[in-house]
């Protein structure tokens, strides 16, 4: 994505793409207030947490003004505002400084702004607001959103200067994403804003307007009747999160830690059931790991996850851990052959720098890239949770009272209002209905040889010695079980280092064997676990009806969770996965797209298998 691309008039901010002024006045604080921030009085009393939803976020003047309401309370803010045309970080400083105001809310707006890639970017402004900014065309946008939003700020450029944002079919997808008596405010209320908010449900009064402008728009939404939805199989189900208190999560690797400090932090009671004596011991045991997006061609959807992945691992782990868990020194990807290389140029991203012309090979650098210690990232994240060690997961039942009791194999039981598997390579044997397989890794654990400041990543890796060992790896071998390193794995290991040192002088100090648990399809595993029966049922005629809606909502099994299959990438996914598995539980606006948490969605194999009428009876 492009930056937009302002020019300032008489210290207005003034786009150059649109003609047309960012404020209209000089205190446009003060207007804001009156015609966007104003709306929240209308329910402040109603509720403890608002979900408020922006067409054109601009320099973000509205969610600031927004958030200054939310100081010194205990009420929380989700606020989700759809860009086109983004900011770059110095213009959005040099509005700042003409503006003069919210000197050091916008200095934290401007620290926290993440990179112009299209897509949802996460940012947790402050302990109770969230910002998802969503960079990209607005009808595309509005499409990957899934939330009931209190209030809608419609805040684009003049109508005649942008008709597109205002358009019929913007205003239809903000009425399926808006809730019962929702509130939509907006400063104008030409024709199309008064067609557009009439036509799709709302109830329409037009108020006084600030300053000059006489008047303003100020609409309530009432409900429509169920339509026929695409893909409701996927759609979420409300969880009532007030009532849930207790948390179980099986597995203590980085994908459980994470998501244990992430509900902690939402103020659950968190346990961790770990089968080993240790926390990560399993795949998230190794000396030291990388961190780093996969880089596939530009619009392919495993990359766009990778990618909305990644910037969210390096907001939490750079918030939340110092230069002992991981150091962000970037890294870089060797596109070692033809296919990588053009794989790999195709991309234009901000995260990425490319170099064509170097040897051994052309390569990326991730800028954000980094090396951890993934055992040291783990007890950092569990460190204030309750960990139960020894305790291998036999199975689970619900109970009348709503608990899940679940039993182990030593035939201990733990109640719990919400269960979580984070379970690696165990999966296999539990969810022997999804398509899982297991993958045995060992890594190499050599003598400083490379004075590298980054890890390299071609055929195989090398990563900065730590404690004086550098690591190189790894083998997969598929379905494989063995425990002790072998020779053989260990000169393959060296082999795939070859473009970068001289094998003949490594000295080889250790081995560590792993085991990781990869999808079919390449993607995490994440979401509700479903009712396998429901689908079967309720879904069976799909092979007939796969290119029509349906009003039949799925059914899941009530609050048991998973977040799995994160393969050799899980410090970059399972990060993704500790906050979409929060978003379902506290009924939050997602942190990824709509389209590729479907990609993502436990009951895709089984969605699949019914389109193609391989389970008719």
């Amino acid at each position: 994505m492009k930056n937009a691309d302002i020019n300032f008039k008489e210290n207005t901010a003034f786009s150059v793409e649109f003609d047309d002024v960012y404020f209209n006045t000089n205190k446009p604080q003060n207007e804001s207030e009156c015609v966007f921030v104003s709306a929240i009085d209308e329910i402040w009393e109603k509720q403890d947490s608002f979900i408020v939803a922006e067409a054109g976020f601009g320099a973000g003047l509205n969610f600031l003004t927004l958030c200054k309401r939310f100081k010194n309370t205990d009420k929380k803010l989700h606020f989700v505002s759809i860009e086109g045309y983004p900011l770059s970080k110095k213009s959005l400083q040099d509005i700042y400084d003409k503006l003069g105001v919210f000197k050091r809310l916008s200095k934290d707006l401007i620290s926290a702004y993440p990179p112009t890639i299209k897509g949802i970017h996460r940012i947790e402004f402050k302990e109770n607001i969230i910002l998802d900014l969503c960079f990209g065309d607005i009808n595309e946008v509005l499409k990957e959103l899934d939330f009931k939003a209190d209030i809608w700020f419609l805040d684009g450029f003049s109508p005649k200067k942008n008709p597109k944002m205002w358009d019929m079919e913007v205003f239809n997808e903000i009425s399926k994403l808006t809730k019962e008596n929702g509130i939509i405010r907006s400063y104008s209320c030409s024709k199309p804003v008064r067609d557009g908010l009439s036509n799709f449900g709302f109830n329409l009064q037009l108020r006084a307007g600030y300053g000059k402008k006489r008047q303003m728009s100020h609409a309530v939404f009432k409900t429509q009747q169920d339509k026929e939805k695409k893909d409701i199989w996927f759609e979420r189900s409300e969880t009532d999160s007030k009532k849930a208190k207790d948390v179980l999560i099986i597995g203590a690797g980085v994908a459980g830690c994470v998501s244990a400090y992430k509900l902690k932090n939402s103020g659950f009671n968190v346990t961790i059931a770990e089968k080993r004596d240790k926390i990560a011991q399993n795949g998230s045991g190794n000396h030291c790991g990388i961190l780093m997006p996969l880089i596939t061609k530009p619009d392919v959807n495993l990359g766009k996850m990778h990618k909305n992945a990644f910037l969210q691992a390096v907001r939490f782990y750079k918030k939340t851990m110092s230069e002992k868990e991981i150091n962000f020194s970037g890294c870089a990807e060797y596109a070692y052959d033809e296919t990588l290389t053009q794989r790999y140029f195709l991309n234009d991203d901000s995260i990425f720098e490319f170099y064509k012309d170097k040897k051994p090979y052309p390569y990326v650098f991730i800028k954000d890239g980094a090396y951890a210690r993934p055992r040291k990232l783990c007890k950092k994240a569990s460190k204030n949770i309750d960990i139960k060690l020894n305790l291998e997961y036999k199975s689970h039942k619900h109970l009348k009272n709503g608990k899940i009791s679940v039993k182990f194999k030593n035939n201990d039981t733990i109640k719990t209002d919400i269960l979580i598997f984070t379970t690696g390579s165990e999966s296999v044997e539990i969810f022997k209905n999804l398509p899982i397989s297991f993958v045995r890794g060992q890594v190499t654990h050599i003598k400083p040889i490379l004075v590298n400041k980054i890890p390299l990543s071609a055929k195989g890796y090398i990563t900065p010695a730590v404690d004086d060992i550098q690591v190189i790896g790894a083998t997969y071998a598929r379905n494989e079980l063995n425990n002790s390193p072998t020779d053989t794995d260990n000169e393959e290991n060296i082999n795939k280092i070859s473009e970068f040192v001289d094998t003949k002088n490594i000295t080889i100090q250790g081995a560590r064997v792993g085991y990781r648990s990869y999808s079919s399809d390449r993607f995490p595993i994440i979401g509700n676990l479903h009712d396998e029966n429901f689908y079967k049922e309720n879904y069976k005629d799909l092979f007939w009806t796969k290119h029509k809606g349906s009003k039949i909502k799925p059914k899941y099994q009530n609050n048991v969770f998973i977040n799995i299959a994160h393969g050799s990438r899980g410090l970059c996914t399972a990060v993704l996965g500790a906050n979409i598995i929060s978003d379902l539980i506290l009924n939050r606006p997602l942190c990824i797209e709509k389209s590729l948490f479907n990609e993502l969605h436990p009951a895709r194999f089984l969605i699949r298998q019914l389109k193609k009428g391989k389970l008719q009876n």
